[in-house]
């Protein structure tokens, strides 16, 4: 596990290094800004011209927006992601036009540079799809909810699975789980959908991007759903009863939550909880689902 220090800050978002006996591969390699300190600490494994494959669980830029800068470095390198995800990291145009509408003047210096990737490089891997690298074999777990486009890996050998954002953000060594919920993709009946998926694959470890090692998977997923479900109804009651803009709802849910977060979680792993996972836009990303769910309803009531 590479810690790339996002944005200068510890136990933000973790990057898998598998060594295998075809070179290096790495489960979500994190953004351009922090290309550097990846390449420094990839050095005991072999350096930057070790790294054969990259292996994506979504192409959200906190996971995937260095792909792009790796595969201009390493011409024969190849990259695998959900057939949804390939045209994104072919012509990434749309994926940088969304993202800079969210951050605006910050975000060239969040995520740093979006390079389009050759089509060659880039495979699709349908779910249930098998990676066999150099001895070690991952299996795509097609894990939607967070987005259309998520997958799961999982490492049967080792009973690892690399799970991305599916199963929520929790620091190491904190009793704490985020579901991280931003627009525009989130899908709550799916989430449920892929959390028991997880479940019934029952890994003996989940790998957080957001961040680190859950050895207690079972209860780390009951415990992910639950909290998944209170967000969602909390801001759906928030839409329903209160009056405010969105505005306003989004930081009162933030504060709300931060609150929480504060009283239960010890000071030493605070700082991460309050740089990722942001409640604020959790609360944009389930609000638009639950509009947009409505929605489709009343045009059925209406038809």
């Amino acid at each position: 596990m590479v810690d790339v220090q996002f944005c200068g800050q510890s136990r933000l978002i973790a990057c898998a290094v598998l060594e295998t006996s075809r070179g290096i591969t790495l489960i979500d390699p994190g953004p351009s800004s922090t290309l550097h300190t990846l390449e420094q600490a990839l050095n005991a494994h072999g350096g930057l011209a070790a790294v054969q494959n990259v292996v994506l669980t979504h192409i959200h830029l906190d996971h995937a927006g260095c792909t792009g800068r790796l595969a201009a470095a390493l011409p024969d390198l190849d990259i695998y992601v959900h057939p949804v995800g390939v045209r994104h990291l072919v012509r990434p145009d749309r994926l940088i036009r969304s993202a800079r509408r969210i951050y605006g003047e910050r975000m060239d210096s969040l995520w740093g540079e979006i390079l389009p990737i050759p089509e060659h490089q880039v495979h699709a891997v349908e779910d249930g799809g098998i990676l066999d690298i150099g001895g070690r074999k991952l299996r795509s777990c097609y894990t939607p909810g967070h987005a259309s486009h998520h997958i799961a890996w999982l490492e049967d050998e080792t009973e690892i699975a690399y799970t991305g954002d599916a199963a929520g953000m929790r620091i190491e060594g904190a009793d704490y789980i985020i579901p991280v919920a931003p627009p525009p993709d989130i899908d709550l009946v799916l989430w449920e959908q892929s959390l028991t998926r997880l479940e019934e694959e029952a890994p003996r470890t989940l790998f957080l991007t957001h961040f680190g090692m859950v050895n207690n998977s079972r209860g780390h997923l009951s415990e992910m759903r639950g909290r998944l479900r209170t967000w969602a109804d909390a801001v759906r009651c928030s839409l329903r009863d209160s009056p405010e803009s969105d505005a306003v709802r989004a930081d009162a849910f933030h504060a709300a939550e931060m609150n929480q977060m504060y009283t239960l979680v010890e000071e030493c792993f605070q700082d991460p909880y309050r740089y990722m996972g942001q409640p604020r836009e959790s609360w944009y990303g389930l609000a638009r689902y639950w509009r947009k769910k409505d929605k489709a309803e009343e045009q059925l009531r209406e038809a």
